[in-house]
Order: C-alpha cells, then sequence, then structure tokens
C-alpha cells in the first residue's frame, strides 16, 4: 500500500468538514487553497440591526423579518422547490428555495427563524426567493452584521462563513498570515493590517452598522491595493523578461504592400494608417512584441489583422488567427480570402465540421508550413497543433479567451529560441487608465476612427407595453427589404429570469409576421446548422432573426438594418454596444431598439438613456462605470479562473492606478523574498506571461 501523502498545511483538505465535495465547490469558486479562501472577500455587510415594515418595502427592495415557519410543501417534479408558509406577526409571507432543497431540510414547521433578502410583490403575495435563513433557538445569540458572500448556489451563506471562520483559525493558529506591507507604509496610507482587515471583512464587530460597513470598505481598500502591486510587480517581471526574447525577422516589402492596398475597395483611416505604423515599427525589432489593438465596433482592426498576417507570411513564417466563435472563424476565413486570394497565400481553418481526414490532413500541412495562416477557436490549442514557424499570433475578441488557453497557443511553435510576434484585438472598450493597469507591459494602440460610410445607428428605447408600435416599424423595415436581428437574453423561459426567450419570441414574431421567413440562432444546435442559418441570413434568404448574444461579434451583414433587443436593462452598456454594431454597416439608414419591462427603476433607465444620446464605444464604457460602479465591468469581479482579479474590479483599477503607480517601486517591494510572496499571495505566477 502507498504511504497517504502528507498534506501541505494550506490544503483545503487539512480543514475540519472539507471532503471531496465540498472541495470541487470550492474549485469552482476558483479556491485553491486555505489562503484564497480567506481571500474571497464579502461583496458587502447585511444590517440586521433593524427588522422591516413590510408595509414600506417596496417590490425588489432588501428586507429583514423574523416570523415562525405554519407550513412546509415540497413540489413533484424532476427540480422540485420547497415552499414555506411564514408568520411574520402582521401578514403571512412565502419563501420558495429551487433546486438542491435538502440543503433547507433542516427547516421545521414550528421553527422560528430570521430570514432577508429580496422581496417580491405579486398580486397579493409577497415572496422570498432563495432568502439567507437562520433558525432561531432558545436565547440566541444572533449576529446583527454579517457578511454576504457572491457563491452562486455551491453553499448556504451560513456553511460558507463556518468554511471562513475555520481557515482563519487554521492559518491564524499556525502563524500562517504575515504581514508583507511594510509598517510605515500602512500608517502613511492609512490602511489596517493584514489580520485586522480579514476580521473587518470575514467577521464585522459591534452594533453599529456604519461603523462596521466603514470598517469593511476600509479593509477592503487595503487588499485591492496590494491585489494591485502583486499585479504591477509581476507585470514589471515578465516585461522586462520579454525584453529578452527574440523573434523571428519580419521583413516588409513595400512593393508587395503597395500592390495589396491599391487592390482594397476602401481606404485606410488616417486611424488604422497609424496603427498600421505601430505594427511594423513592432515587426522590425527582433525581439518579440506584445501589441492590444483597441477599436470601436466597425472601426476596421480586420483589415489590420490581415495585413499584419501578410507581412509575416511574405517574410516566410506562419500565422495563426484565435476567434471566440465558429461562426466569426468562417467570416475571417472569407475576409482573409477575399483580401489575399491574388497573392497564393494559403489559409484554413481548423473547425469542429472537418472531419478526423480533413482535420489530419491540416494539421500535417500546418506542421510542415505548407498552411500560412490557420484560423480557428480553442481547436488551436489542442496539443497535436504544431506549427513549423509560427512568426504571429493574433487574438480577435481577445477578452473572451482565459490567460492560460492564450500561453498555450504561444508554445504552438517548433522552435524553442524565437518567439511569435502577438496582436491582440479588442472591439470592448476600455477607458485607458483601465487598460494600462490590466495590460501594463503591451504595446497600446487605439484605432479611434471610423470608416466615412459608417453610419450612426438611430437607437430608440420601447417600453414592453409598447410592442404594437414596434411591430409596426419592424414591418416598415421589413418591407423596404431590410433584415432584422432579435435578440435574447436565453434560449428558453426560466422561471427565475422572468426574461423574454428565444424559443417564445420566435413563436410570437411568426404569428405577428406570418408571410415573412424567420428562423433562430442559439448554442443548442450545431455549429454546421448555425453556420448555414446565418448564410441564408447574409444572402437574404432569412428576413428576421431571432438569436442569443452569438452575433455579438464578428457577424456582417451589410443588408441587416435593424437589430431589436429584449430585456436591455440586463446586459453590460459595452455589450448592448456591440450588439449595436451588428448594424449599420452597409449605406442604408439602421435602427436600434431597446425594449425594457414596464417597472424598471430610474438607475436602470438612465443606464440605457445613455445607449440612445451616444454612439462612440470608449464614452459608453466610461458611462458604463460610473454608472454600474464596483461591479462586474469586463468580469472582473471576484468569481473564479481566468479573471484580471480576485478581488479589485474596474473602478478600483482606475480610481489606485495613480497611487498604485507612484508607490509601485518604493523600498517596501524592492526584497526579494517579499516580492515572491506578494506574488503568490495573490496567485499571479498562474497569470503570467504579461499577456493578461
Amino acid at each position: 500500500m502507498e504511504p497517504k501523502k502528507k498534506l501541505e498545511t494550506t490544503e483545503l483538505e487539512v480543514l475540519h468538514g472539507v471532503g471531496p465535495k465540498t472541495k470541487t465547490s470550492l474549485y469552482s469558486l476558483g479556491i485553491r487553497s486555505i489562503l484564497d479562501i480567506l481571500l474571497f472577500l464579502p461583496s458587502f455587510l447585511i444590517d440586521k440591526t433593524q427588522l422591516s415594515d413590510i408595509k414600506k418595502v417596496n417590490s425588489g427592495e432588501k428586507a429583514l423579518f423574523i416570523g415562525t415557519i405554519i407550513t412546509i410543501f415540497k413540489t413533484r417534479g424532476a427540480k422540485p422547490s420547497l415552499i414555506l408558509k411564514v408568520d411574520i406577526g402582521s401578514s403571512i409571507l412565502q419563501i420558495r428555495f429551487l433546486n438542491k432543497i435538502i440543503v433547507y431540510s433542516y427547516l421545521k414547521k414550528g421553527d422560528k427563524i430570521r430570514f432577508s433578502g429580496i422581496l417580491y410583490r405579486r398580486n397579493n403575495l409577497c415572496e422570498m426567493i432563495h432568502p439567507e435563513t437562520e433558525v432561531i433557538k432558545n436565547n440566541p445569540k444572533l449576529e446583527l452584521i454579517t457578511p454576504y458572500y457572491k457563491i452562486k448556489k455551491y453553499f448556504s451563506q451560513n456553511k460558507f462563513r463556518q468554511i471562513i471562520k475555520k481557515a482563519f483559525m487554521h492559518m491564524d493558529g499556525k502563524n500562517l498570515l504575515p504581514e508583507i506591507l511594510d509598517s510605515n507604509f500602512l500608517l502613511k496610507s492609512k490602511l489596517p493590517n493584514f489580520l485586522k482587515a480579514l476580521r473587518d471583512c470575514h467577521f464585522p464587530s459591534g452594533k453599529e452598522f456604519d461603523n462596521a460597513d466603514e470598517n469593511f470598505n476600509h479593509a477592503r481598500k487595503r487588499f485591492v491595493i496590494e491585489e494591485l502591486l502583486a499585479q504591477k510587480v509581476k507585470l514589471s517581471d515578465a516585461h522586462s523578461l520579454l525584453e529578452t526574447h527574440q523573434s523571428y525577422p519580419i521583413t516588409i516589402d513595400k512593393y508587395e504592400e503597395k500592390k495589396l492596398l491599391e487592390k482594397l475597395d476602401f481606404l485606410l483611416t488616417n486611424s488604422q494608417k497609424e496603427a498600421l505604423l505601430d505594427i511594423k515599427k513592432s515587426f522590425l525589432s527582433r525581439t518579440q512584441s506584445m501589441r492590444l489593438i483597441q477599436g470601436d465596433v466597425g472601426s476596421g482592426k480586420t483589415i489590420l489583422a490581415i495585413l499584419a498576417c501578410f507581412y509575416v507570411v511574405k517574410s516566410g513564417f506562419q500565422a495563426a488567427v484565435m476567434v471566440p466563435t465558429e461562426i466569426l472563424c468562417g467570416q475571417h476565413l472569407k475576409s482573409f480570402n477575399s483580401i489575399l486570394k491574388s497573392f497564393d497565400v494559403t489559409i484554413e481553418t481548423l473547425q469542429s465540421k472537418h472531419s478526423a481526414a480533413k482535420k489530419k490532413e491540416i494539421l500535417s500541412e500546418v506542421n510542415n508550413g505548407h498552411i500560412q495562416i490557420l484560423i480557428g477557436t480553442h481547436s488551436l490549442i489542442q496539443k497535436d497543433v504544431r506549427f513549423s514557424k509560427l512568426g504571429l499570433i493574433i487574438i480577435d475578441e481577445q477578452h473572451k479567451f482565459g490567460v492560460q488557453q492564450r500561453t498555450l497557443l504561444t508554445e504552438k511553435h517548433n522552435s524553442n529560441l524565437l518567439y511569435p510576434h502577438q496582436i491582440f484585438l479588442s472591439a470592448t472598450p476600455i477607458p485607458r487608465s483601465l487598460s494600462l493597469v490590466l495590460y501594463q507591459g503591451l504595446d497600446y494602440t487605439v484605432i479611434n476612427e471610423l470608416p466615412k460610410n459608417r453610419k450612426n445607428v438611430i437607437t430608440t428605447l420601447i417600453n414592453n407595453s409598447s410592442r404594437e408600435k414596434l411591430y409596426k416599424e419592424i414591418e416598415k423595415i421589413l418591407y423596404e427589404e431590410g433584415q432584422v436581428y432579435w435578440v435574447c437574453s436565453c434560449i428558453d423561459h426560466t422561471e427565475t429570469l422572468e426574461a423574454e426567450y428565444v424559443k417564445g419570441i420566435y413563436e410570437n414574431l411568426k404569428l405577428k409576421f406570418p408571410d415573412r421567413n424567420i428562423s433562430c440562432l442559439h448554442g443548442r444546435v450545431t455549429p454546421e446548422q448555425n453556420n448555414k442559418t446565418l448564410l441564408d441570413f447574409s444572402i437574404g434568404k432569412i428576413q428576421l432573426l431571432v438569436c442569443t448574444t452569438m452575433i455579438e461579434v464578428g457577424v456582417d451583414v451589410e443588408n441587416a438594418t435593424c437589430i431589436v433587443i429584449e430585456d436591455s436593462d440586463r446586459f453590460g452598456l459595452s455589450q448592448l454596444h456591440q450588439l449595436r454594431g451588428r448594424v449599420g454597416r452597409g449605406s442604408k439608414d439602421s435602427f436600434c431598439y431597446l425594449i425594457y419591462k414596464d417597472n424598471l427603476n430610474d438607475k436602470a433607465l438612465k443606464r440605457l438613456q445613455v445607449m440612445k444620446d451616444r454612439n462612440n464605444g470608449f464614452k459608453i464604457a466610461e458611462e458604463d462605470l460610473k454608472l454600474r460602479g464596483a461591479g462586474d465591468y469586463l468580469g472582473v469581479k471576484q468569481s473564479g479562473e481566468n479573471k484580471n482579479f480576485k478581488i479589485a474590479s474596474a473602478e478600483d483599477a482606475i480610481n489606485n492606478f495613480d497611487f498604485i503607480k507612484k508607490i509601485g517601486n518604493e523600498t517596501f517591494l524592492v526584497d526579494t523574498n517579499k516580492r515572491k510572496e506578494l506574488i503568490s499571495r495573490w496567485d499571479v505566477t498562474r497569470e503570467s506571461r504579461i499577456n493578461i
């Protein structure tokens, strides 16, 4: 029998009660060690110092009640619900738990409970769905201020708090929570030490909520600063290493370049010309270059990608282009072939639709160098993909790929001595101050000019109750031979979201427009079916396409003059702007209709008004940050792997940019051991290589 592996003191299994199932759930949250548990900070604190008056709570607002369970009912079916009726004294309130109801089996009729969550009013029914629930026993000592964690449905709040408590006691007891930052720096910056910050976040004390909340925000700031410093240190080290990487010698053949540019049926904008000069300057250096090219929707990033690949191929090397979807893969193949068809360049895609024999043939021709440009999705990082001389990697819509996926692609060249150049394309506008934090060390180019033939899209907000008016507008657009995208946030009906869904809208539109060819596009059908649907739409066979956000990037149909977006308040402004960019690509006037529910609050309506008033993606991104605050902009909230930060939000990065820049090189970070410990604490080693 093999001896049992001795567990490290920071491994999850050393905590009492953390078995395989709990460990799997923690992994799903991006938690790999006990320290990760403690750095999984609460999103906010819940004030339980005052009970709510149900008469004064509006639908959709947070509330806190104490009451007695009078009935418990379990529904039937594959996914049963648990429904409780609770007497809170002044009225009866319903609680509903969906799925995994075994977690709530401890609740019994007659139990006195304290529960908090969002109150929903429907006719005469007051209901909470999945509130946080505590049973009040004899002489209870209930916490008056509790942290709330974004843990999805992996744990109850109570169970996760217990895990946090065990983790803290274990690490503190073994003296495994050392202070990294200099005490003088903390004093000067008015930041708490590491232990106090952990306590103020996870174990708020006192009876005054405002005081506890102030301490919590102060403690969170300390962790944000530390994490941003870790990011800065690691990227600075990576950039120094990058300068030692030799790359292939890319030459620019002026004659061939002139021939290609003359064959284009459009002129490059001044912004595109400047970006092209940046690319060529990077290529002429013998060290590996990494460049982020940001451009608004429709600014012409694809032609820059094609030209960059052209320079590389004409210098005798290969290029790989990685895109997020197979639809975009097909679009790029079409674009690359149309421009490079007379230049004897071999271009191929690697897609799931290929037969095993075809795939084997492609891989062989990539390995021997016959295929010069390979376009694909995640398939490019499969272990059997090897290039002969990979001189350039282009990542399109780079924010949709994880860091590890992008890193794997850099290892696909056969040379161990030379590194391919890398270009990242992004149509998700990011304010420059945020870009400098997220992409420090990358060369940074912005295309801030749209081609002259691009038209602004007329955007209109439509209340859900005004659908008939919208249908008349759509009929007019279809009569004038325009085509329409109709976007939904989900495919099927779901009780929890109460959102319009693809299949429901599809059936409804068939009734409204019986003489029109209407089809669906979503992720539950095969890529082949979706590609055929998109082809039929692009050649005009389909007039109205009901779809999910699959059409967000890369879909280019000039005759599509209208996009309707259901439940538009459910999307971020930058994503709405991306979706709106699917229309207005031809010479006709184009329209975007944003549908919102009747009961939308003023703040959400104000966000949509930004879309109506503005067409500049960078301005919209700035407004999005102001209105949404420290949230999930760009997916940088604490929610797992392949994110830029564990704790810091986009707003944190912007607000602390000057501070981090100023203190980044102070003496407390010079010590090598502290640098290593800082990087290790925030696990930046997994997210290195500078291509974040």
